[in-house]
Parts: structure tokens; sequence; C-alpha cells
């Protein structure tokens, strides 16, 4: 029968890894169930007679990340009641429904100093916070006081919707509380005595043992911390549960106080927002990252899981996640510095246009960003831009950036505004990518720039732009609209005798092609070579992925030269109304086949586009 329990255990839990069967940490866990299971130490509650009557092997290791899924090990899925962890969700519910200053009159958020049962208030007549009895049936009150009869309902539908699926009670745990309440009972009438709350005391007790009588599972306990970790979000779900202000304020109580008298120890220990319950369960909390939770019925002198206790500590101390563990800052964010004289993008330009860039490409520079950008690291920008702010140009790119903190968003949000009145034009590139970990970096960047701030998805793009205005600037060029058919300037026909021209252009064919139009075909069978005597193309892959552009004066599809047989490797498209000379295979054979030095001098000049 326990072999049969193993193998099911180690089937669910192979089930639940959708990303990877060999999951390294969900390995580390595996690792840390079987040598923590081997500690028989502490005993189940026994002042709650149904709480006494359970195995003590069960033991179960559950994390959900913040993108929904979900490591399981062990006894994940063995229903228990939740005891004191609705503490930390029900007092999230009390500021969803009252807001947090109301509450914050009633319930204070100091550590006690006495046991979590105590029937002491604070000298202004409040708990001292709301993962202590006190304060936990004086957050079930002002739920009651607010919803009246539908209280639990409410606690319960609340309670399911953090866990992702409908929560039940167990009523024979339920009444085993309430028929050794007593001191809860003294408790409650304190509280009302001190006008914590107006409901009746009795239906407010009755609605706080039922609410601790909940079944949960491991993996129930790991979603909803997860949702705390995600800011209120259900990672399951995707629904919002509660708002993030009121995520951080329930997770500050469970850092100070929720683990009973060992909280101090916890925090100096693990570092991790967390609540035990005298069930067996404790519920653990990285932000942004994943919610823990452990079932292990056995407890020590303070009624936290011995078990469980020992897995947050490996957890923690093994991937350095006590949240005073600050990550190393010491990067620099600005991962590189320079100015167009030293870089170009991948559009093709004529000859004339690239001896423009490198004489004004230094009026342009470039700052790429990386890792993750910090209010300090903000700063540092801020400074790099003073250094460079008589540029006429500047591109910021945030292709590399992971993360921008909320300190970092409004430093460069009040120094981008000042822009607004300057000649500098500042581009952004980067930031639109709907990638999860870069959905934040473009909300974030969404913040700091206006409306006239000019975005681009990559750094090339960005380029091409600023090198557009460079040559639209500083070069001499035919009247706008006019369309030139003199193939003289080309890069492929340089050093053609005026009689090799004259060869090559009675045997061209001059085709239009408006915008959009799709001119070469991935795929498509070589067909000959296109000198753009006006306007733009773009060149992208199949998925639509861009890979460059060409300008006027240049050519594309030149490869027909060397590799005639070969299909298309790429979508050619008219990013503008385009004007070209197409010369065919057929008519490039006829003439290589007359003129050898025609051939050889193209060849020649591919090869120094190439």
């Amino acid at each position: 029968m326990a072999s049969h329990r193993a193998n099911t255990q180690r089937d669910e839990t192979r089930r639940m890894v959708k990303h990877s069967p060999n999951s390294p940490l969900l390995e580390f866990i595996e690792t840390q169930h079987k040598s923590i299971l081997a500690d028989t130490s502490g005993a189940p509650a026994d002042y709650i007679p149904e709480l006494a009557i359970v195995n003590p092997d069960q033991f179960g290791i559950a994390l959900t990340t913040v993108d929904g899924i979900t490591l399981a090990v062990g006894d994940c899925s063995v229903e228990f009641t939740i005891q004191s962890i609705s503490k930390a969700f029900v007092y999230c519910l009390a500021i969803e429904r009252m807001g947090a200053d109301y509450v914050l009159k009633k319930i204070g958020v100091e550590p006690s100093g006495e046991a979590f049962n105590s029937i002491r208030l604070k000298e202004d007549n409040r708990p001292f916070n709301p993962m202590v009895n006190s304060g936990a049936i004086s957050c079930t009150g002002l739920v009651c006081d607010d919803a009246t009869d539908d209280a639990f309902p409410v606690i319960r539908e609340f309670l399911s919707d953090f866990a992702g699926r409908q929560l039940t009670v167990n009523e024979d745990v339920f009444h085993s509380e309430k028929s050794t309440g007593d001191r809860n009972r003294a408790i409650g009438w304190l509280l009302k005595n001190n006008n914590q709350f107006e409901y009746d005391v009795d239906k407010i007790l009755d609605v706080y043992f039922r609410q601790c009588s909940i079944l949960v599972t491991a993996k129930d306990l790991a979603v909803m911390a997860a949702t705390l970790a995600k800011n209120g979000v259900n990672p399951l779900t995707n629904k919002r549960i509660v708002s993030s202000e009121t995520a951080v304020k329930g997770l500050s109580i469970m850092v100070s106080a929720g683990m009973y008298d060992y909280s101090g120890e916890w925090t100096y220990r693990i570092g991790l927002p967390a609540k035990s319950g005298v069930g067996g369960g404790i519920v653990a909390v990285l932000p942004s990252e994943f919610g823990l939770g452990v079932f292990s019925p056995p407890l020590d002198e303070l009624g936290n899981s011995v078990r469980g206790i020992q897995v947050c500590q490996e957890l923690s101390s093994h991937f350095k996640l006590h949240l005073l563990q600050g990550e190393d800052s010491s990067e620099n964010c600005i991962r590189n510095v320079y100015d167009l004289s030293q870089i170009r993008s991948v559009h093709t330009r004529k000859p004339a246009d690239a001896d423009i860039l490198d004489e004004h490409g230094f009026k342009c520079s470039v700052i790429e960003l990386g890792g993750s950008i910090t209010l300090i690291h903000s700063d540092a920008i801020t400074r790099e831009i003073t250094n460079i702010i008589d540029q006429e140009f500047i591109i910021i790119s945030l292709q590399k950036v992971n993360k921008i903190s909320v300190g970092a968003v409004k430093i460069l949000k009040e120094f981008f505004q000042k822009f607004e009145d300057t000649e500098t034009e500042i581009l952004f590139c980067g930031a639109q990518n709907d990638d999860i970990v870069r959905r934040d970096v473009f909300e974030s960047f969404q913040e700091f720039t206006n409306t006239g701030t000019l975005h681009y998805t990559n750094l090339d793009q960005a380029i091409e732009w600023v090198e557009e205005q460079l040559i639209a600037g500083y070069g001499k060029h035919q009247v706008e609209g006019s369309r030139g058919d003199d193939l003289s300037g080309q890069p492929l026909l340089t050093n053609m005798s005026p009689a090799e021209l004259d060869i090559i252009e009675q045997k061209v064919d001059l085709q239009d092609f408006v915008t959009g139009t799709k001119i070469i075909s991935l795929g498509q069978e070589t067909d000959g070579v296109f000198f753009l005597l006006s306007g733009k193309v773009e060149i992208a892959l199949g998925n639509g992925e861009y890979l460059a552009s060409v300008g006027a004066g240049t050519c594309f599809g030149e490869l027909a030269l060397i590799s005639p047989n070969e299909k298309r490797q790429a979508n050619v498209i008219a990013s503008s109304d385009c004007h070209c000379a197409w010369l065919s295979d057929d008519s490039l054979n006829k003439i290589f086949s007359q003129q050898s030095k025609i051939r050889s001098k193209m060849l020649h000049n591919l090869s120094s586009i190439l």
C-alpha cells in the first residue's frame, strides 16, 4: 500500500511539471523531502481532539511559481484544516472590504510578545496584530459587521479564489473547535466590550471556527501564496483577488508576526513572509517569484510544523532567498556607449549616403542598457545622458533590460520630461516585447515616456531612422518624387564603362511597386536582380522577423549572380512606393556570355558589397 501511494505521488509530481520532467528545482525539493521525512520529532496538536488523530507521517511540499507552474512532492493532495493560516488571508479580506485605514484603527500591526491565544489587548484596546487570536477574531468580526449573515460564505469564497478551486469545511473539526473554544470566547467578549465590532459574539466565533476548519492541501497553500507573490493575482486563474497594496500589507504582517513566538527567529534565519497553522501547514512567499505550501502535522513547542520549518530553512539557505539578502547591484546597467561613426544599421545605402554618415555619424549617441535598473542605476543613466546632451540624437536601448524598479521609473520620468523643450531628439528601442519577463519593463517604460517620444522595436530600426535624418539634413538629393532611371551610381555597377552601362540599361525592365507589395517571396525561384531607383524595401523572414532594409541607389536579390539555382531566402517587401530596374536571369546570362568583363566587374563589386 505504501509503495502504491509513493508511486502515485511520483506520477502526480511528474504530471504537474509541464515544462520539464527533470527540473533541478523539483529535484532539490524531492531531495529535501526524502531527507526531512526522517525527522519524526514533534507531535500533532492535541488541544483540538480532531487534530490529535491525524497521521503524523504525512508530509507534502508544493511550490507554485508566479507563471502558474506547480512543483509538488509527497502528500500534496491530502486535505487538512487551514487553521491560523486563514488569518493572513481574512486580514486581506477585511482590508479589501473596509479599507486599510479603518482596519488599522481596529487592529494593530506590532509583534505581541505574548502567546498567540493571549487574552490581552494593547493599551489602546486594540489587538496587537491580526495573527494572534484576538486580532484574527477581530478581523472576522469586522467582516461579519460588513457582510452580516453572509460572512462565512464571503470568507470561504474569498479563500477559494486564492486557491483557485472551491474549498470545503471539515465539520468534525469545526465542532471539535467549537466545543473546546472557551478561551476564544473569552477573547471575543473582551473585544466586544472594547467596541471592536458590533455583530453577535457567538455568531462571530462560529464563523471564526468554520474559517479555521476550511480544508486545503499543500498545493492549495502554494497557489494561495503565489497569489500574494504575484501582487494579488492568482497565477492559475489570472484573476485579481486583492490589490497589490493589500497583498503588500498582508505580507508585511506575515513577516513580523506570522510564525507565532518563532516569528523573530524565522525572519532572522529564513527571511520570507510566512504563516503557520496548528493543522501542520506552513505557507511562505517569495514576492514576484513563488509561493510555498508545506504540510506535516507534527508541531514543535511553539506550534509550528517541524518539517515545514526545515523545508523553508533549506530552501532559503540554499538559494539565498532571505528578503534582506540584497542582489549585487554593483554591475553597471550601462553596457555600451558609442556614436554612429562607429556602427551602422543593416540598411544598405549608396556610397554617397555612406559618406555622409561617415562625416556626421558622431552627432548621434547610442546608450545600451541591460540587466536591472535600480534607483541608483537610474541616476547613473541621467549623468551619462547629461554628458552627451549636445548631441542631435540620443538612442537609448532597453533590449537587454529585464527589470526597472519603481524608484528608477520615477527618476527617469522626471528627467525625460525636461527634454520636451530641447532640440535633442530622444529615441527609445527594445521595450515593445510581450515576453513575460519583459512585460513589466514595457509597462514601466510607458510611464516615463511621452507621446512625442519615438519608440522602436529594436536598436537597428532606431539607428536606421537617425541615419535617414542625417542624410536628409546633410546630403544633396534629387527633387523629392523624381524617378531617375540612371544606373551609373549603383554599387553593383561601379567602374563600368559608358558602353557597358548602356548594354545593361538596354536589358533592364523598369517596374513600379506600391507600398506593401511583396516583390520577392521566400522560397520562390531566383529570377534576377533588382536595382532600386527610388523608394525603400524591407527584407524579412517568413515569420515577419525584420532582417534589413535597402534604400534607393542600391540593389537587392543580387545573390542571383552567384547562386542562380538557389531559392529565395527571405521576403522583400516595398515599405514605400518603389521604382526598380529589373535585370532578369535570362538577360544576365546573355550579357555574361557576350561580355565577360561585365561579369568580372559585377562579381568583384558584389564581393565588396557583401
